[in-house]
């Protein structure tokens, strides 16, 4: 029991290990491109690193930014968890912030923020339940294959929200489409001072909190979890793998609408999405990041938010495109994605583990002999 906890904490760590090398790997790589393609590479690389940490404005932005990659992180870990990648996350993020709007400017200041506020995650999360019911309803039923038409719905989504925003909630006093001004009481107010950085954060770790303990302080979470990693032995032993899987889509899509509602209230005066933001598919990328794990999501996500600040700064400041951001974001989606990527020092290491079990085992038993 004592060598099987050994392995299983050489695991543990081994994934970390193989997730932090993965982003080195990848950020190494992005100093050598902008090495390699800028004028002034001196000048480059160093915005690059330390350009997110220049002023207190872009360290807030950093933290910002975050928050949708955290909450989108964990709503694909539901997803992940289960192997089914329902990608409504996407649209679902659209709409539950053109929802949550449009019923916060009819409602106008009325509520305090202490009553609006909670509504308003309500709405957002009943938008993404319903959503998300669509493709794991059609993947139950119809046995359609749930990545492409969460694919295609998004689409569709997208377009009802833009039609939303530009037949009913549009402010036609102003000079571009957007809603009206949302009312101070759905604003999420700043805290930490001059670094701005927005109170969605809390909404955002309270979720981690409450994802993690679901995942791995309840029988769902165990159960979902061992639906994801052999389905076959979990129907066998008596488990709805259809069930599980259903409601992990169903939580998973219930917490990309308080995504979108939290963006919303946290870093806009007006809602203005004209096309999806692209946070849905960035949770994608977190949830790999963090090997489907909630305690390491906001890792991965202030990780992300880091180089994509820093992407942003060498594109205002020098001569390099905001693109190669996503050749970045390709080679580390490659390397902690490989099972295979330091699988070799891993397995070395767990069988070291087991020999030293071994030997103990037979000086015991030689020493019980002797007696």
């Amino acid at each position: 029991m004592k060598g099987s906890r050994k392995t299983q904490l050489i695991e543990s760590i081994m994934e970390v290990v193989r997730i932090v090398a993965g982003m080195a790997i990848a950020y190494g790589v992005a100093l050598l491109i902008l090495f390699l393609i800028s004028d002034d590479p001196a000048f480059i690389i160093k915005q690059f690193i330390l350009g997110p940490f220049s002023s207190p404005r872009r360290i807030g932005s950093i933290i910002n930014l975050a928050v949708p990659f955290i909450i989108c992180g964990i709503s694909m870990c539901f997803m992940y968890a289960v192997n089914k990648f329902n990608l409504i996350g996407e649209s679902i993020f659209m709409l539950a912030g053109c929802i949550i709007t449009f019923v916060g400017v009819k409602i106008g200041n009325s509520l305090p923020m202490i009553v609006m506020v909670p509504l308003l995650l309500i709405i957002g999360a009943i938008v993404g339940v319903v959503l998300a019911f669509i493709p794991a309803i059609m993947d139950r039923k119809l046995n359609a294959n749930v990545v492409v038409v969460s694919l295609m719905l998004n689409s569709v989504v997208a377009q009802l929200a833009i039609w939303i925003l530009r037949y009913h909630m549009r402010d036609t006093t102003i000079g571009y489409t957007a809603s009206e001004i949302i009312p101070e009481s759905m604003q999420l107010p700043n805290i930490f001072g001059s670094l701005k950085i927005g109170s969605g954060i809390i909404i955002a770790l309270i979720l981690v909190v409450i994802a993690s303990i679901l995942f791995f302080k309840t029988s769902f979470g165990w159960k979902m979890r061992l639906v994801g990693a052999n389905p076959r032995f979990a129907k066998a032993v008596g488990f709805s793998t259809l069930g599980i899987s259903f409601a992990a889509q169903l939580l998973g899509g219930a917490i990309a609408g308080i995504g979108g509602a939290t963006e919303i209230m946290n870093s806009y005066k007006r809602y203005l999405w004209m096309a999806t933001t692209g946070h849905g598919f960035d949770g994608l990328l977190v949830a790999v990041l963090a090997k489907k794990n909630p305690i390491l999501v906001p890792i991965g996500a202030l990780f992300l938010a880091y180089i994509r600040i820093g992407a942003d700064v060498v594109n205002t400041s020098g001569d390099i495109p905001y693109e190669f951001i996503t050749v970045i974001q390709g080679i580390i989606i490659l390397l902690v994605a490989a099972e295979s990527f330091l699988s070799g020092t891993k397995n070395k290491l767990i069988f070291r583990e087991v020999q030293k079990e071994e030997e103990k085992k037979k000086a015991l038993q030689a020493k019980e002999e002797a007696k």
